[in-house]
C-alpha cells in the first residue's frame, strides 16, 4: 500500500505532450485539434531540436471529453495536458455555441488557470496546423504574440482564470483576442466582445488600441499623427499608465481615465526642411493626446453599444460607491446602455530619435 502513488506514473515515450489546442463546432459536433510535441522526429542533438517539432491530431464527439477520447485513440497514446499553453476556439463555436462548452474550462482537470484563450476568425484546427514560421512551437509562438500584442496595443492576452472571473461575475463581461491563421504564419485581427453569453461584435484595430489604454493593459506602441506643416508623424509609446474610476452623474454611470504616456519621436515627415522647436514637440504632443482620447472614446462607444461591459465598469463601480452600484446592478443592462466617458490624456515627449529629422 506503501507505494500506491507510483501506480499512475508514465513514461514519457507513452505521453503524448500537448502544447495547444483547438476547438471547433463542425457538422453538429465538437472537433478538437491537439497540437502535441513530436518526440520521435528524427536526428540527434540540434538537428532534432530545429524546425518545427510537433504534429496535429484531430477527433470529434458529443462534447469536448468525448471528442479528447476519441483523438486518444488514433494517437496510442494517452495526452498530457500539464504543458498545454493554448486553448483556440473556432469562430463558429465562439458565436453560437461558446457558453455550452466554457464547463469544460471550470471543471476539467486538464484546464488551468493560465491557459491563454483566443479566437480563430475561421476555424481552430488551421491554427493548430499553422508552422507559425517553423517555429520550434508554433503553440508558444501564438502566446507569446498574443502577450506582445497586448503590451504593443494591437491585441490581448486573456487566461482561463481572467475569462471564468469576467463569466461569473454580476455585471462584467467576457472579451477574447481574434486570430488570422494561414499554414505558415499566425496574426492578431481583433478582440470579440460578448454581450452576456452572446458574441456582440469583433473590435477593430483602432477600438482594440483604445480598448486596451482603457483596460490598463497597453504598455508602448506606435501611433501615428498629422499636421499640416509636419505631415505625416510617428511616435513611439514608451510607457503608459492609466488609472480607472466609476461613479455616477445624472443617474449614469461614467467611467473616468486618467491615462499618462511618455513618448518618443520617432520620425517626421517634414523634418528635413523644418526645425523641430519646442513649439512644435509641443503641438505633437497635442495631437497625441487628441488622437489616444479618440481611440478610447471609439472602443467605448462599440462597447456600449454592443451591451459589453468587458471594461467592467459595474465591478469597478461597486469598489467606488457601493451604495449607486446596489441601485443599479440588478438591471445594470440598461443603466450600462447610458453609460459615458470621461478621458483625460496627458503625453509628454522624453525621446527623439534621430530619424526625426526626416524620412
Amino acid at each position: 500500500m506503501l507505494f500506491t502513488g507510483c501506480t499512475e506514473r508514465n513514461n514519457l515515450s507513452d505521453l503524448s505532450i500537448v502544447e495547444g489546442m483547438g476547438i471547433d463546432y463542425k457538422d453538429g459536433k465538437i472537433a478538437v485539434t491537439v497540437q502535441t510535441l513530436n518526440l520521435s522526429k528524427e536526428g540527434t542533438g540540434a538537428e532534432a531540436l530545429s524546425g518545427n517539432v510537433t504534429m496535429s491530431t484531430s477527433g470529434s464527439g458529443e462534447n469536448i471529453s468525448d471528442a479528447i477520447e476519441n483523438l486518444t485513440e488514433s494517437l496510442s497514446k494517452k495526452l498530457f495536458f500539464g504543458q498545454n499553453r493554448i486553448i483556440v476556439f473556432g469562430m463558429d463555436l465562439a458565436e453560437q455555441y461558446l457558453d455550452k462548452n466554457l464547463d469544460y474550462l471550470l471543471r476539467s482537470s486538464e484546464s488551468r488557470p493560465d491557459i491563454v484563450l483566443c479566437i480563430s476568425d475561421k476555424d481552430a484546427e488551421t491554427v493548430m496546423n499553422s508552422t507559425e514560421n517553423e517555429a520550434l512551437v508554433p503553440a508558444e509562438s501564438v502566446v507569446s504574440l498574443l502577450r506582445t500584442g497586448e503590451e504593443r496595443g494591437f491585441g490581448a492576452e486573456v487566461t482561463t482564470h481572467e475569462l471564468l472571473n469576467l463569466y461569473f461575475d454580476k455585471t462584467s463581461d467576457i472579451y477574447m483576442p481574434v486570430i488570422t491563421a494561414s499554414e505558415e504564419n499566425v496574426s492578431v485581427s481583433g478582440i470579440a466582445i460578448y454581450n452576456g453569453e452572446k458574441h456582440a461584435k469583433v473590435l477593430d484595430d483602432r477600438s482594440t488600441y483604445g480598448f486596451l489604454f482603457l483596460s490598463n493593459k497597453t504598455e508602448s506602441g506606435l501611433l501615428n499623427v498629422k499636421s499640416p506643416e509636419l505631415g505625416d508623424i510617428g511616435v513611439e509609446i514608451i510607457s503608459s499608465k492609466t488609472k480607472l474610476k466609476v461613479d455616477v452623474k445624472n443617474g449614469k454611470p461614467v467611467l473616468h481615465a486618467n491615462i499618462k504616456a511618455q513618448l518618443m519621436l520617432d520620425a517626421v515627415e517634414k523634418g528635413l526642411v523644418n526645425t523641430i522647436t519646442t513649439e512644435h514637440i509641443s503641438r505633437i504632443e497635442k495631437l497625441v493626446n487628441e488622437e489616444i482620447s479618440r481611440l478610447c472614446l471609439s472602443a467605448f462607444k462599440d462597447c456600449v453599444n454592443s451591451g459589453s461591459d468587458c471594461l467592467r465598469m459595474g465591478e469597478r463601480l461597486s469598489m467606488t460607491s457601493p451604495g449607486d452600484y446596489a441601485k443599479l446592478s440588478d438591471d445594470w443592462k440598461s443603466a450600462f446602455s447610458d453609460a459615458e466617458l470621461d478621458v483625460k490624456v496627458n503625453c509628454r515627449f522624453k525621446k527623439i530619435n534621430e530619424n526625426s529629422k526626416g524620412s
